[in-house]
């Protein structure tokens, strides 16, 4: 059984980011250029099924070290997605992002927006609020559900690192799709995604014609920003895909 953060140590990891922070504000002051580095996320819970129970995204937060480390600069967590109805299509490009990822992790993520046009996910509590996943002194398990389960219902669910209890729930997840004259949030429901969606990549045939599929493919970011406030994100994490069928 994992032990719980003790009191203390909390306080003691708060008292250390004010410290820095301090320290990071003092240089920024004198004209000392400051470096921050966000670190990634290092550890989802298995690999996302079609199975009921596995068909989520669930990984474990970089918090703590980032709150040790680059203090009031880190934010939290960004989640970029992309649909997909054909899985050839979706390891081939996953196979692109993850190299380019070793190879240029500092330039990562802008090669995931805007080279290959995944998405911000939004939620329902959290639609126009940066990050989706506000950051704390602690690790934490972050999971999202598309669909019921148990006694889960569909939601953005951050739970306690050792015993999982739900600490927030932002609510059903959603797609970032422009709209009129802004970001629409828009249902992640089979009939209400089309092949000509910006947050989809279609393919000209179905793995199965007749057992139509659609797979939500996702990565993780740390979010923060520099002292000129400019955004800053760390490499990417990815967090596998998950099924959408057709009902």
């Amino acid at each position: 059984m994992k032990s719980a953060v003790s009191p203390r140590k909390r306080a003691a990891s708060l008292v250390l980011s004010a410290l820095l922070s301090a320290l990071v504000a003092a240089a920024v002051s004198c004209g000392i250029e400051v470096f921050i580095y966000l670190y990634p996320v290092i550890y989802r819970d298995g690999e996302p099924s079609d199975t009921e129970e596995f068909n989520r995204f669930k990984f474990r937060t970089s918090d703590q070290r980032n709150t040790d480390e680059a203090g009031v600069y880190f934010r939290g967590f960004e989640i970029y997605y992309r649909i997909y109805n054909n899985q050839s299509t979706l390891a081939s490009n996953k196979s692109a992002i993850n190299s380019y990822n070793t190879s240029n992790p500092a330039l990562a993520y802008n090669y995931l927006i805007n080279t290959k046009n995944y998405r911000r996910l939004l939620s329902v509590d959290r639609t126009y609020e940066t990050p989706l996943i506000p950051g704390a002194a602690v690790n934490r398990l972050v999971e999202i559900r598309f669909f019921s389960f148990d006694v889960t219902d569909p939601g953005v669910y951050v739970r306690d690192n050792n015993t999982e209890a739900i600490l927030n729930n932002y609510g059903l997840p959603r797609r970032s799709v422009h709209g009129d004259d802004s970001v629409y949030p828009a249902p992640f429901e089979f009939d209400d995604i089309d092949s000509g969606d910006e947050d989809v990549t279609w393919s000209a045939t179905w793995d199965d014609e007749f057992n139509k599929r659609l797979y939500v493919h996702a990565y993780v970011l740390a979010y923060g920003f520099d002292a000129s406030y400019k955004q800053l994100y760390s490499e990417l994490f990815e967090l596998g895909y998950v099924t959408i069928p057709e009902i």
